[in-house]
């Protein structure tokens, strides 16, 4: 008899389908199209950070599922080594936060078309709650309706209902009937479009029925679809949840088989600094701060579980403010849990790095986007080059890894000023990188010169005084091909694929072995046993057989 619940929670949902899986379950065939599609991306001179799967034998893979084919000959061990594996942030929070206020909440950490369906008869959800922070459909546009539709398909009775940080940002990049065109499309009964959104999903909860979200005032930031009527919320502001009252309950979560070994963690909301391409502190407000004593009760709770070894902070920068970066170092000492998080190198000075090494820290995200300094200014970066040198330089000397993130095409960049990626890459030998052609979204603080720097378009097309977004993808194409030291890292998830491969006890080398093999086979349709006679699959075959990365729960 299935399990009724209030509602099922899922944090990330993946399209299976667009790549090749070996379980016999196949919904459909793997398509050639974007097989061929991908092929053509990654051979002309149009370069995204999402166009870096490969093609063995006519099959498209990912990096998680490329993994699994190499140790165990099928894709279908691809969890094993797949970043959305770690726990996610929101379906803890939310299972936490939803039990404590009396509704009966179950979360699936991350779903596809294959675990939904084995869910089915297990559970009897009122709502089914998916968020989009994760997800971004511009690469893909048939995800967000292709997991709704699969939702309706296993639990037809369900109120569905989508929320997270993609929707905020098309209600505030997109004109309302474009943003309403959305909604539309995807299918769902409700919207909840906040960066926060607790009091509304409550108050979507208590109302119990999709009926019933039309009776009564209107819910503050829930846009509810009736029939091809979209009724929006009103201005009122939604009720405010303290970081410290609202933090997960380790401890008490009714629910924990959702958990792995790592899981996500966050001491803050928003950020301190407002760069000027950046939309997450548009999006969330101003930067808020857990106490460190609360931090202190989580990590306390969280090591009482007995079963999780490693944090992956969110807080889009860990290290900021810094005098409460080292009193959380001296929390963290206090306990076994080797972290990983976003963060300034400008700010590490010895005694921080110090402090960081002490507190078990092993590689961080270093967000630097350009070593022009003309162009960090245009973007509100608050760092030259020389601070970047400096804090990179006291990180390396305590054994912490860094990735580090770069942006080609901001305005006022030119060819000369993004080559100095390259070199600044081999100057300092990062282990591992990132190059990206800058998105632009008109709400972030750029918008507001976008008449002066000449910026036309928006999202991954668009030109400016200086740079057409072709031009940018060009550029970075040929940054990391003019860099000899760095790994290019654009797999999805990017440095939380790094920060798993680390806490499931690879090597940074190991770690370099395994992604420098996947971009080795970039571009082209490689068959199947050119690379099983290679020197470098033989090598990872025998890395991934020693490191033997454990299966989610």
């Amino acid at each position: 008899m299935s399990e009724r619940l209030d509602a099922l929670f899922i944090p990330f949902y993946s399209n299976m389908d667009r790549w090749h899986n070996d379980s016999g379950l196949d919904y459909q065939v793997p398509s050639l199209a974007r097989t061929r599609g991908t092929l053509s991306a990654l051979s002309d001179e149009m370069w995204m950070k999402d166009e870096v799967d490969l093609v063995i034998d006519g099959r498209l893979y990912d990096f998680s599922r490329f993994l699994s084919w190499v140790q165990y000959g099928t894709t279908a061990e691809r969890a094993r080594f797949d970043p959305f594996s770690i726990t996610l942030l929101s379906g803890s929070y939310y299972l936490s936060l939803l039990s404590r206020h009396g509704f009966h909440v179950r979360v699936v950490n991350a779903a596809d078309r294959e675990r939904v369906e084995e869910l089915a008869p297990r559970y009897a959800p009122r709502f089914v709650l998916l968020s989009t922070t994760l997800l971004f459909d511009g690469a893909e546009p048939d995800l967000v309706p292709q997991a709704v539709e699969q939702v309706r398909r296993c639990w037809p009775g369900a109120v569905v209902v989508l929320g997270g940080l993609m929707l905020v940002s098309y209600r505030n990049n997109l004109p309302r009937e474009a943003f309403f065109h959305f909604l539309r499309r995807y299918g769902a009964d409700a919207y909840v479009v906040s960066a926060q959104g607790e009091g509304p999903l409550l108050e979507i909860l208590r109302r119990g029925s999709r009926e019933a979200l039309l009776e009564g005032p209107a819910i503050p930031c829930t846009y509810v679809v009736e029939g091809g009527r979209i009724h929006e919320p009103p201005a009122d502001p939604e009720p405010a949840f303290g970081l410290a009252e609202s933090r997960v309950r380790w401890s008490e979560l009714p629910q924990k088989d959702h958990l792995y070994h790592m899981v996500h963690l966050r001491t803050a909301r928003s950020c301190a600094f407002h760069c000027a391409f950046c939309e997450y502190p548009v999006n969330q407000g101003p930067l808020t701060l857990m106490p460190v004593e609360a931090v202190d009760q989580e990590l306390r709770e969280l090591q009482s579980l007995g079963t999780v070894r490693s944090i992956v902070f969110t807080d889009d920068t860990f290290n900021v403010p810094l005098r409460r970066f080292k009193e959380l170092l001296r929390v963290l000492a206090k306990y076994d849990f080797e972290w990983y998080s976003f963060f300034r190198p400008q700010y590490a000075d010895e005694e921080t790095a110090r402090l960081m090494k002490e507190a078990h820290c092993r590689a961080v995200f270093a967000g630097l986007e350009s070593v022009d300094e003309a162009v960090l200014r245009n973007m509100n970066k608050v760092a030259k080059p020389d601070d970047y040198r400096r804090g990179i330089e006291q990180l390396k000397k305590q054994g912490i890894q860094i990735h580090a993130n770069f942006i080609v095409g901001f305005p006022g960049e030119t060819e000369a000023s993004a080559r100095k990626i390259s070199a600044f890459l081999d100057e300092m030998e990062i282990e591992f990188h990132t190059v990206c052609s800058w998105i632009y979204l008109p709400s972030t603080p750029i918008g507001a010169r976008a008449k002066e720097l000449g910026i036309e378009g928006m999202g991954v097309e668009w030109t400016h005084s200086t740079m057409t977004s072709k031009e940018a993808q060009v550029l970075a194409r040929q940054v990391v091909q003019d860099q000899k030291y760095s790994v290019h890292n654009a797999v999805l998830g990017e440095a939380w694929t790094e920060f798993l491969l680390y806490g499931n006890g690879f090597t940074v080398d190991e770690v370099r072995l395994a992604i420098g093999t996947f971009n080795r086979y970039l571009g082209r349709d490689t068959p199947a046993a050119e690379i099983r006679a290679s020197a470098g699959f033989a090598a990872l075959r025998e890395v991934l057989a020693r490191r033997n990365a454990p299966r989610p729960a």
